[in-house]
């Protein structure tokens, strides 16, 4: 934990930006998030490092594409993410009856049938769109909301953005000793929000995400099927042209019984990774490029593991369809 004058500046500096964007008029802290976001392209001009290993991830979906024009995918990354900071911190002036003029949300139905069930919600959600918007407007609707949350390594900042977060009535599980919490809230009918997308150092699976092995957290499935929570993928997409966001809830990932546990996982968090690629697909600017997702590399006892579990899927699969035909 960084606890020094360093990390003390770095709070009060957050804080008076913070306070700032919440006080000034909604077109001023849209034009501070512009320059926000200018500082932060200049700063990525002159990372080499962190520049290329961006552009070599973008690469994985636009393999045709030239540098010039995934520098301009970058830029407007950059642009997104300034917009994403206002957002954050302007969320305190959303109100249940005011949501509708900024949020529209589609799929509500599968939503509203999986929690009647009272087994428990698992959100599937990516640093995408404004994923902390999103998971604010569900308990401003009056959800139960736990959001899965690392903690950032500076305690008085952690805290400024768990209040910030919280200022809608959502509560926060800190990644560090979340197992037991989640849990504990899934038994008890509530939903708990799960960003799928960070490079996992520890407790992954390798899952092809633009056709390259990215170590992929299996928190989603591996909860499922042990609390019999109902996984939803949700995605929030920007409309630059109407200033308004719209929260796509996608029908259920089941879980399937190939035989398997680990391949059971596989599957699940396959289908899962493809619902963030097709959505990332749409809206490529509004995915956080930043991260390093492919940092972690499977070794040869993973690349094992792979080719066994796909084997049982695809014969899982195939089985189904010949199942599906016969009783046509």
């Amino acid at each position: 934990m960084k606890k020094g004058i360093g990390a003390k500046l770095v709070y009060f500096i957050v804080l008076a930006l913070a306070l700032y964007l919440r006080i000034v008029p909604r077109n001023i802290a849209l034009k501070t998030g512009a320059l926000l976001s200018w500082i932060y392209w200049t700063v990525l001009r002159f990372q080499d490092k962190r520049r290329n290993i961006t552009l070599e991830g973008m690469k994985n979906l636009y393999p045709d594409k030239s540098k010039e024009e995934l520098l301009k995918l970058l830029k407007k990354v950059c642009d997104h993410f300034g917009t994403f900071i206002v957002e954050g911190w302007r969320v305190i002036h959303l109100t249940r009856e005011n949501l509708t003029q900024r949020v529209k949300i589609e799929g509500m139905e599968h939503l509203e049938k999986a929690f009647v069930k009272k087994k428990g919600v698992i959100f599937a959600t990516a640093h995408f769109g404004n994923f902390e918007l999103a998971n604010g407007a569900f308990a401003l609707l009056g959800y139960p909301v736990w959001s899965v949350i690392r903690e950032v390594d500076n305690p008085s900042l952690d805290r400024l953005l768990d209040s910030a977060r919280c200022v809608t009535g959502l509560h926060v599980i800190k990644k560090e000793s979340a197992a037991k919490e989640i849990i504990k809230h899934l038994r008890a009918g509530h939903i708990i929000t799960v960003n799928i997308d960070q490079n996992a150092g520890f407790n992954n699976i390798f899952i092809p995400f633009f056709g390259k092995l990215a170590a992929t957290f299996t928190t989603p499935a591996v909860m499922g099927a042990r609390t019999g929570a109902i996984i939803l993928p949700v995605m929030s997409f920007r409309d630059e042209a109407t200033d308004t966001y719209t929260i796509r809830v996608y029908p259920e990932v089941k879980q399937e019984t190939t035989g398997d546990r680990n391949a059971d996982i596989r599957l699940v968090m396959m289908k899962l990774t493809a619902t963030l690629e097709d959505a990332i697909r749409q809206a490529p600017e509004q995915w956080l490029w930043i991260h390093r997702r492919w940092k972690t590399k499977p070794d040869e006892k993973d690349l094992e593991a792979i080719k066994r579990e796909t084997k049982i899927i695809d014969d899982f699969l195939a089985s189904q369809k010949d199942m599906a035909r016969a009783a046509n």
